[in-house]
């Protein structure tokens, strides 16, 4: 009989830390940047943006330092599958600002692509979305300042978090810094 006791309030922590975890993400759901969008409203602009677009776009994703080092990785979609991911990676200077390409490569052909390790990986929006939601926006707002924004037409633009008193290179997560349809 003793061993039933820990194997019934099994199904009991699981709905707890279940349920906890669903209202992390209900809040953060609902974290509006600048321009006004939510996670929910960003994902239904999207949507429409998409579709009027042809689903063909470009974006950049930056990762950067406070070392000065950093990279940028664009996509290229077109019809909803990526068709071009191009990398560099660089060195600012402390002196003038200046950036030095320490690294690039480009991947065009659809066997290349994804196939160097640095730089973000090639994903669609639709993707990003995903990550956002799944990765990101579960973080936990008691203990993680949370991020979501987006551009003025509502695509997002940064979906991440930071452990709260981390000092230094302690974002996660998704920073768009630059869209264009093509």
């Amino acid at each position: 009989m003793e061993k039933i006791y820990p194997l019934m309030s099994l199904p009991l922590i699981l709905l707890l830390l279940f349920s906890c975890s669903i209202d992390a993400l209900e809040e953060n759901l609902n974290i509006e940047g600048e321009h006004g969008y939510n996670f929910r409203e960003s994902k239904a602009a999207w949507d429409q943006l998409k579709k009027k677009n042809g689903n063909s776009y470009e974006y950049t994703i930056l990762e950067q330092s406070w070392t000065g080092h950093g990279s940028e990785t664009t996509l290229l979609v077109e019809k909803g599958k990526v068709k071009g991911r191009y990398y560099i990676a660089f060195l600012i200077s402390d002196e003038d600002g200046s950036k030095t390409i320490t690294d690039s490569y480009e991947e065009i052909l659809k066997k290349d692509i994804g196939k160097h390790e640095p730089g973000a990986p090639p994903f669609t929006m639709d993707d990003l979305y995903k990550s956002c939601i799944s990765e990101f926006l579960i973080a936990d707002p008691d203990t993680n300042e949370v991020y979501f924004e987006t551009d003025e037409v509502g695509i997002m633009i940064l979906c991440g978090f930071v452990p709260i008193g981390c000092q230094d290179d302690c974002y996660r997560g998704i920073r768009i810094s630059n869209f264009s349809w093509r």
